[in-house]
C-alpha cells in the first residue's frame, strides 16, 4: 500500500474544508434514508502510461437499501509506441473497466469496493508489405485481460463536489477521482 499516506491525507484535508457542517445528518431522524445523488467523476489511474476515465456513481435511490450505491467506470491510457527496428512497428494501449458497490457511512462519506478488468493490448507488425496493389502490412494483436479488485473512499466536500481515492490490486496503482454530484 504505497499510496496509503496519500489516501489518508486526501480525506483528512477534505474533511477539514467541508462546507456543510450538517452534511452528515440523515434526512429522517432515526432512519437510513440518505438523500439520493448521482456522481459523475473524472478518474486518473496511476499506471505506467497514466490512464484517464469517467465514473458514474448513483447512490441511495432504493429506499430498501438506502445506505448502498453502485458505480461503473472506464479508463483508457495513451497509445505508446514500441521501439522496433525498421520496418517493424508496434504500440501498446491499456484499458480498464471498473464496477462495484459503495456503502455510505454518512451522507457525505462512503467506502467502495468492486472488480476491475484490466486489458493490456499489444499491436505489432513486421512492416513487410505484400507485393500487390494497395497492400498493407499485417498487424497482430495480443490482448491480455486480467481481473482485479479495488477498494477506496469517496467524500462529498460540498453539495456539488466529490473526491475519491482508491487502490487497484491488478495494476497496483492509485485511482484518484473528482467530479460533481447532483
Amino acid at each position: 500500500m504505497k499510496y496509503a499516506a496519500l489516501l489518508v491525507a486526501t480525506f483528512t484535508i477534505g474533511s477539514l474544508f467541508s462546507a456543510d457542517s450538517q452534511a452528515n445528518t440523515r434526512l429522517n431522524s432515526g432512519t437510513q434514508n440518505y438523500a439520493p445523488s448521482l456522481g459523475l467523476m473524472i478518474d486518473y489511474v496511476n499506471t505506467d502510461s497514466g490512464m484517464y476515465g469517467l465514473t458514474l456513481a448513483p447512490k441511495h435511490y432504493d429506499p430498501d437499501f438506502a445506505d448502498w450505491g453502485y458505480y461503473i467506470g472506464y479508463a483508457r491510457g495513451d497509445k505508446t509506441d514500441l521501439e522496433f527496428s525498421e520496418p517493424a512497428e508496434g504500440h501498446i494501449q491499456e484499458y480498464m473497466w471498473r464496477f462495484g458497490v459503495s456503502y455510505s457511512l454518512s451522507q457525505d462519506f462512503s467506502v467502495y469496493t468492486g472488480a476491475t478488468v484490466y486489458i493490456y493490448e499489444t499491436n505489432t507488425t513486421d512492416g513487410i508489405m505484400p507485393l500487390i496493389v494497395g497492400g498493407e502490412p499485417e498487424w497482430e494483436q495480443d490482448k491480455d485481460k486480467n481481473w482485479g479488485a479495488e477498494f477506496g473512499m469517496r467524500y462529498q466536500l460540498t453539495k456539488d463536489f466529490i473526491i475519491s481515492a482508491g487502490y487497484d490490486t491488478r495494476t497496483e496503482a492509485a485511482i484518484i477521482s473528482f467530479g460533481f454530484s447532483s
